[in-house]
Parts: C-alpha cells; sequence; structure tokens
C-alpha cells in the first residue's frame, strides 16, 4: 500500500504545484512544510495561514490527516490566510500615511489593521493591504504580511507580523508579534535589504512632540555662546497661519566621510525630526550616534529649534559648539555640524 498521495497546490501566485505527499500528514504539518518551501512566503506561524479544496468554501481542520479527509489524487488544494479581522475605516482626522524614502512613493493609511506587505490571491488580505510593497524598487524583498499598523485610543501602533524578515523602528528592531507606538516622523525599515518608509500623521501630536515644543516654555532661549552668533531672542506669540505649517523644511548635506552624499537633500517629515545613524545617509558616519540631534517646530512662535540628544561627538551651530538640553533657534541657511565631519545646512521653502 502506497503511503503517499499526489496532489496539486496552488500557493499564492505559484498555481498549480505537483507535490508527493504523506497521506499520514495532517493540515496543519502540510503548512509547515510549504512554508519551508516556498521561502518568499515568510516563515510565520501556520497558524496564520489555511488550507482548502478547491470548490468548497472553507479551511480544513488544521488537526486532520490526509486519510481522515479522504483526500484523492484529483484533489487540488489552495493555501490562503486565515480570516483576517474586518477593516475598521478611520475617522478623516486620524488619516496617515507612509512615504517611501527612495521613491517619495506615498501610501495612504485610511483604515486599521492596515498591512504591510505584497498583494496574494487571498482576497481578505488584499483587502486589508494598505501599502503594497510590490510597487517599490525592492518591495519584492518583503513578505506578502510583513507587519501592519493598528489604532487605538488616539494612537498608532506597527506590529512585526514576519518571523525571520525583520521590521525596524528608529533603527530597532521589533521582535516577531512584538507591537511598537509609533509617531509622527519615525522611520520603518523593512526586510533585509532596509525599505526605508516615514510615517506622517494628521491626528494630535504625540507626547514626546508636544513635550519638545514646549520646553523651556515661554523663556527665551538659552544658548551658551552670544545669541548673535548662534541665535536670536524668541519673536512674541503671533496667530498661526495655516500655510506656515505646511512650509517645506530639509537638510542639504554639506559635508561626510562619503563625498557621494553631498548635495543630498534629507525632506524633514515631520517633528520631532531625529538625527542619527537611523539615517541611511548617516549609517556609515561612525562620529555620528545612533540618537545625535532633534529638531522641532513650534506653530505658535512659528520657530524651528535644535536639540543636542546627549551626543557623544556633539552638535555644532554655525560651527559654534551647543549644550545638550536646551533648544536653541535655526533659520534658513543655519549650518548644523553632527560631530567633526559631518555639516547640514538648514531650509525652510
Amino acid at each position: 500500500m502506497d503511503d503517499y498521495i499526489d496532489v496539486k497546490i496552488n500557493i499564492f501566485e505559484h498555481t498549480g504545484q505537483r507535490a508527493r505527499i504523506l497521506k499520514s500528514l495532517t493540515v496543519n504539518q502540510l503548512i509547515e512544510e510549504i512554508l519551508k518551501e516556498f521561502d518568499d512566503i515568510g516563515t510565520d506561524s501556520p497558524e496564520r495561514y489555511t488550507l482548502q479544496l478547491k470548490g468548497i468554501d472553507r479551511a480544513l481542520s488544521p488537526s486532520l490527516t490526509m486519510v481522515q479527509l479522504d483526500i484523492q489524487p484529483q484533489d487540488e488544494f489552495t493555501l490562503g490566510y486565515a480570516q483576517q479581522t474586518i477593516r475598521q475605516m478611520l475617522d478623516p482626522q486620524n488619516y496617515a500615511t507612509l512615504r517611501d524614502e527612495m521613491t517619495n512613493k506615498i501610501f495612504d493609511i485610511q483604515w486599521y489593521p492596515a498591512i504591510i506587505g505584497r498583494p496574494s490571491t487571498e482576497v481578505n488580505h488584499n483587502i486589508m493591504l494598505a501599502v503594497n510593497a510590490q510597487l517599490l524598487p525592492t518591495g519584492m524583498t518583503i513578505s506578502r504580511k510583513h507587519a501592519q499598523i493598528t489604532f487605538s485610543n488616539g494612537s498608532y501602533f506597527l506590529e512585526a507580523l514576519s518571523e525571520n524578515n525583520p521590521t525596524y523602528l528608529n533603527g530597532k528592531e521589533i521582535p516577531f508579534n512584538g507591537i511598537r507606538e509609533i509617531r509622527n516622523g519615525d522611520r520603518i525599515l523593512l526586510g533585509q535589504h532596509k525599505v526605508s518608509m516615514v510615517f506622517e500623521s494628521r491626528s494630535r501630536p504625540s507626547s514626546a512632540a508636544s513635550q519638545s515644543a514646549q520646553r523651556p516654555g515661554s523663556q527665551p532661549l538659552r544658548p551658551v555662546v552670544p545669541s548673535s552668533t548662534i541665535s536670536r531672542p524668541p519673536s512674541q506669540p503671533l496667530p498661526v497661519q495655516p500655510q506656515e505649517e505646511q512650509r517645506i523644511c530639509a537638510l542639504i548635506m554639506e559635508k561626510g566621510t562619503n563625498p557621494s552624499n553631498f548635495g543630498q537633500r534629507l525632506e524633514i517629515s515631520g517633528y520631532p525630526f531625529e538625527l542619527g545613524r537611523t539615517i541611511p545617509i548617516l549609517t556609515s558616519e561612525g562620529q555620528v550616534s545612533r540618537r545625535h540631534a532633534e529638531i522641532n517646530y513650534n506653530p505658535q512662535t512659528r520657530q524651528y529649534t535644535l536639540q543636542d540628544l546627549h551626543s557623544t561627538n556633539g552638535v555644532m551651530l554655525n560651527g559654534v559648539k551647543i549644550e545638550p538640553d536646551n533648544p536653541y533657534e535655526i533659520v534658513n541657511g543655519t549650518k548644523i555640524g553632527l560631530g567633526q565631519y559631518v555639516v547640514f545646512r538648514f531650509e525652510v521653502m
């Protein structure tokens, strides 16, 4: 008596795959074997997937064997994702975006959970897919179900869904099934090739941003060198004009250890905006700390400020070193030095 059976399996776009399987295999074991064979799917836990027989619109029981299911040689399996939670639409004021830093392509986050990954043949998965990484130059390195963004009590959260294809938040890896809060301006890196995206929200500022904007309250900024050199006293609060909130700011790299980066434009996508080695063009800069400096904007005073985050090699403002913990005003054309070798020019348009 033959202990094996020949079947056909449809595995997302890999349709019509022929397989010779043990009749004693359970559905769960078969799913595990499929995940090992097709590493582009990601080796997520088997319970994230289901097997169905072609023509039957329900998942097979994971604990049953091929014998118990009376599987025949002409039968055809289809691998899919387990039933997804029905997506919840966000209120328009809570819409967010993810911007790919290589292409500047914008992906809208208008529901949750919002899947970051690639399309599949499973309809529910595609309904939940908010960021189609397949549209990006290196997007095929991203798992189909790589990560997801959720929303609760006014805050956004990022969950890593791929066990062996990493997800990073501001340079720190999120463990498989781990969840981290994300805020405006945070950077999300996906996969071994590190597809880099910036998260931007429309909802109320995070507590960190609010605290940053309020430091040190209404008191004048206190630089450690004459104010004429690197700072000016803050102006009186002015009525906030909507167009002022939309001004585009950027950092232009003027100096660094890698000449190919000279002239690179780093758009400031939200506040607080953190400068450090998590930014791709600073990754190889040995004198730049992981969290080196932070740029903020106060809409009440219309001031942009720079603060040293206790970096190892210091922050220079127009060639003068500043002290940590004190925000210093920066204006269009200000030169920002990170350590000895890196210099950016701040631009406001």
